[in-house]
């Protein structure tokens, strides 16, 4: 933003249309300040915003390890303890279980849930069918 601002004039603000910091006319001001602009660009009206800062990127949907240290996938499974147990339908687990699954490889179980489990392979985490009651 620069120095005199005033309605009608110019001033850069964040397009929420355009997803962008691009010119904009002034609309309105309230105590000397911007508030409503117009995009030069796509036309639409909208409240003045100045260029979003960067939000650190969540952890939302990884597992309990994961989040703890950043790790991939492939580390967690990697660093994995335990004897290797084959994958099995009728199979109860517990958190921290080292399976085999025919398909998808070696993973470790992170949670167990009514009759299903999520198990973190190399790729992704995904959740399997088991006896767990």
């Amino acid at each position: 933003m620069t120095g005199n601002i005033s309605t009608g004039g110019d001033v850069d603000s964040f397009c929420t249309r355009c997803r962008l910091n691009l010119a904009h006319i002034v609309v309105a001001m309230v105590a000397g300040a911007p508030v409503r602009v117009k995009c030069k660009t796509c036309g639409s009206t909208h409240r003045f915003r100045d260029m979003p800062a960067e939000r650190p990127r969540s952890a939302k949907g990884r597992s309990p390890a994961m989040r703890s240290a950043r790790q991939t996938p492939a580390s967690v499974v990697d660093a994995a303890e335990g004897p290797e147990i084959s994958y099995s339908m009728e199979r109860s687990y517990r958190p921290g279980d080292v399976i085999v699954h025919s398909v998808f490889g070696k993973g470790v179980v992170q949670k167990t849930l009514f009759r299903k489990c999520s198990v973190l392979f190399r790729d992704r985490e995904r959740v399997l069918v088991t006896a767990n009651t």
